[in-house]
């Protein structure tokens, strides 16, 4: 017995050392950004402690697969990552990280882009665009469905909740409801997604359910509005929530293209949200943190350093008050590139 469950274990083991092989990072104020070349998933994480560099993941990471998107393309569902019809590659281009997934017919890239809500003066979240290229020789039905395997808020009995209502059993929104944003928290942390936010595009449907049961679905799965979580003999207490956007007609040669937002939860929701600006905090952390001596030549130790010092500039002209988490982030950029220095 006790040799069978540590074979288990060992397989287990590398089949989690398998999805983190392939994966490309990107950092930016206080989100990581995980990207699985091998299995076209991503994983999105917030820096909870900034002096410390301690992150913690916004839904479930141990194996990524679990959340995904899939298209309908004229009737057939295809789930990326998985299905073999489409070649995987992780591209950046002008600071968008992306998934691209590609096939003879249909191209569909995955892209984000940081974005700070509310007053933060850090990035706190992303913008999610999927991009579906129509590539064949006709017009194409092509619809998207994206499934997050939330975790944060499985302990508590609401475990979403919106700006108009808290959920405990699975719903179902239709573009007819006024619901703006969802979260999903625990006692310390908040993830947020939006609904019916400006810089997103509204789904035709968001529908909260039991993880087993989108994950079984080739398409849609049929609202029980009052079901629990749960799902037995598996996914006890296991929740979920999936975006769907019908299926609309492209002409060939066309795109179609959605957007969803995911941050850190706040009250105010997606009321203001805004990019990065070259040159500011958010900016010089991510890079701060996420490049090694090796790969950090002094001249751009020399320019970040410039930066900091306009930033600081910036802040002592126009007397306005600094944020505890500008001054993290400062002292930590600080510190990076003092003990950078001190490795060469």
């Amino acid at each position: 017995m006790r040799r069978t469950i540590l074979i288990i274990n060992l397989f287990l083991f590398f089949l989690q050392g398998l999805v983190l092989l392939g994966a490309a990072e990107f950092s930016e104020g206080r989100v990581k950004l995980v990207l699985h070349e091998n299995t076209g998933r991503f994983s999105l994480y917030y820096l909870t402690d900034i002096k410390k560099e301690r992150y913690q993941s916004l839904f479930v990471d141990k194996d990524p697969r679990t959340s995904f998107v899939s298209i309908l393309v004229d009737d057939k569902s295809y789930r990326l990552g998985d299905s073999t019809a489409f070649r995987i590659k992780i591209q950046n281009e002008n600071s968008r990280p992306a998934i691209v997934f590609q096939s003879p017919a249909i191209d569909v890239v995955q892209e984000f882009e940081f974005i700070r809500t509310g007053d933060a003066s850090l990035a706190n979240g992303v913008q999610m665009t999927i991009k579906l290229t129509n590539k064949g020789e006709k017009s194409v039905s092509a619809g998207l469905r994206f499934v997050l395997d939330t975790s944060l808020g499985e302990n508590s009995t609401n475990h979403f909740t919106t700006d108009l209502q808290q959920i405990s059993s699975e719903l179902a929104l239709t573009s007819k409801d006024k619901d703006a944003y969802w979260i999903s928290k625990n006692e310390s942390l908040g993830l947020m997604g939006s609904i019916n936010a400006s810089q997103s595009t509204r789904p035709d449907l968001v529908h909260f359910a039991n993880w087993k049961r989108f994950n079984d679905a080739s398409w849609k799965v049929s609202p029980s509005n009052g079901r629990n979580f749960n799902l037995l003999p598996y996914s006890i207490g296991d929740s979920a929530v999936a975006y769907y956007f019908d299926p609309v007609s492209i002409p060939r040669g066309e795109v179609r293209s959605v957007s969803i937002l995911l941050a850190i939860a706040s009250d105010k929701g997606f009321e203001t949200v805004g990019q990065s600006v070259t040159g500011d905090i958010s900016q010089l952390l991510g890079t701060a943190a996420g490049t090694s001596p090796d790969e950090l030549s002094l001249r751009t130790d020399l320019i970040m350093i410039g930066d900091v010092i306009n930033r600081i500039d910036a802040v002592l002209n126009t007397k306005q008050a600094v944020s505890d988490e500008d001054l993290a982030a400062l002292e930590s950029i600080l510190a990076k590139l003092k003990e950078k220095n001190a490795a060469r």
